[in-house]
């Protein structure tokens, strides 16, 4: 490689290095019940453009590095992590599906001349990955006008990768370009992190056993004694035209709705609830989504997913690999304040957490059992998500920046998706300024989308209206002005 050879490069210019890996593990092993979820997520996909489940992250390369620095560094990177040189085999009739972490091949850094990392990112992402055959990373390096590596860009597959792990990935590389030789020397012998197949073999032990033991036992209670479904009215037929209060555009043609919803007086009404509660701020925000989804079904229970980065313990906390899973949650709605609902989803929340290391095989079996035992099928289509848990810690170890209440309640309609598998998918992320964003999905023959506009307004309403005993706000949406829609880029 001549880090010479690209000064007369024009912008957009693209040419490849090729980085040869040899001489490390290769084992095959079965794949952890955290890539098991994420596997299986992206099989069911009917459509490519529905949701891209991977990770995708740029970050600057230090002024003086040479683009042969930033070539070994993303070598030692992969050598590091088997998850990033891994390809996965789908299963037979008789067999389940593995994977192949590979001991030598070859991967190929894209460098381009340029200083758009989105479009660098969006030129990766092109094609979906074929992991039966290509490694679950993708990397470029954007380089300035004399040829000088300026961004490295990577995009990552979800299987080899969750949120947490990305920052991992994330942050050793940006340690590996700032000092790569304290970086190795660090790595002491006998220190290592487990790797995918070494947890997947301690799944199917008697530790992993134990573990999904009692998972079952707490599924099953929670199966059994919770609602069928959190929309038991016939599923009505998305409006073909534009309303008051969703625009054209706003539903998706797959009858989707995306919204997002930002409001200063609900984050610091909310810090307030979790204060008395003694229960985080994500959980207030679950609570109050959970009681209004019940309130509208006639439910006095809410039964729902969450993901679970399941990062509890210094090992778990620094493997690169999918760690987290769906926590089933069922909790009471009908007490006589807001606050006891918090009070319950957050001990709802802790048992669930503790149980939340399964084989989800196991659990897609649970819910069948259970349904037919009931008479009736299962319907477990709400799905909650809170992005900033599946990050791990800032490196500085300070807190995230908070909201102020000077920040306006605003409703804006985002970019449609699809979930496979879920009517409902609600979100909760924290902007860099700070701004806490709580954002539905929803097939809106479940949840028109007015409906759902009205429950993000009555979120805000319900914990702002809570003063920790009974008869506050019960959350009802006031009509209110139709708000632009907003592109967003989902991924």
């Amino acid at each position: 490689m001549d880090d010479t050879a690209v000064g007369a490069e024009t912008e957009g210019a693209v040419r490849e290095e090729a980085v040869e890996f040899g001489g490390l593990r290769a084992v095959r092993a079965p794949l952890t019940w955290g890539q098991q979820v994420i596997y299986r997520a992206l099989q069911s996909r009917a459509q490519r453009a529905h949701y891209d489940y991977n990770q995708r992250m740029s970050l600057p390369v230090p002024e003086g590095r040479s683009l042969r620095e930033v070539i070994d560094a993303v070598r030692d990177l992969v050598t590091a992590h088997e998850s990033l040189r891994t390809v996965y085999r789908d299963g037979t009739a008789d067999s389940a599906p593995y994977q192949e972490a590979q001991g030598e091949g070859r991967l190929t850094v894209r460098v381009l001349h340029g200083d758009d990392p989105a479009a660098a990112l969006d030129a990766l992402a092109v094609t979906d990955f074929d992991l039966s055959r290509e490694w679950g990373i993708r990397v470029a390096v954007l380089t300035g006008p004399g040829g000088e590596p300026r961004r490295v860009a990577l995009y990552v597959s979800h299987v080899a990768v969750d949120g947490w792990a990305m920052g991992l990935v994330v942050r050793r590389l940006k340690a590996l370009l700032a000092d790569a030789a304290a970086v190795r020397a660090e790595a002491a012998p006998g220190q290592a992190v487990p790797q995918p197949a070494d947890l997947a073999q301690t799944e199917r032990s008697e530790i992993g056993r134990t573990a999904d033991r009692r998972a079952d036992a707490y599924q099953r209670s929670l199966l059994r004694r919770a609602p069928r479904t959190m929309f038991p009215n016939r599923p009505s037929t998305p409006p073909a035209t534009a309303t008051a209060t969703a625009p054209a555009g706003t539903v998706g043609p797959q009858g989707w709705a995306h919204g997002e919803f930002r409001s200063g007086r609900l984050e610091v009404a909310a810090r307030e609830v979790a204060g008395r509660c003694r229960a985080g701020e994500e959980t207030v925000y679950l609570a109050a989504v959970g009681t209004l989804l019940a309130r509208r079904a006639g439910l006095s229970h809410c039964v729902l997913k969450t993901i679970f980065a399941n990062r509890i313990g210094a090992e778990r906390q620094a493997m690169v690999t999918p760690l987290a899973s769906d926590v089933l949650l069922c909790f009471d709605v009908s007490g006589p304040s807001f606050d006891e609902c918090v009070r319950a989803a957050h001990l709802a929340k802790l048992r669930g957490y503790a149980r939340a290391q399964y084989d989800p095989a196991r659990l897609e079996r649970l819910v069948a059992e259970v349904g037919r035992e009931r008479g009736e099928q299962l319907d477990l289509s709400v799905l909650h998500n809170d992005l900033g848990a599946l990050a791990p810690p800032a490196e500085d170890g300070g807190r995230p920046a908070r909201g102020s209440a000077a920040v306006e309640t605003s409703f804006r309609w985002a970019e449609p998706f699809r979930l496979p598998s879920v009517k409902l998918y609600c979100s909760v992320r924290t902007t860099d300024r700070g701004e806490r964003v709580i954002a539905l999905a929803a097939d809106t023959r479940y949840l028109p989308a007015p409906d759902l506009r009205g429950l993000l307004y009555g979120v805000e309403e319900l914990v702002v209206g809570a003063d920790g005993g009974p008869g506050e706000g019960r959350g009802e949406a006031r009509d209110r002005d139709v708000d632009e829609r907003l592109s967003a880029h989902v991924s």
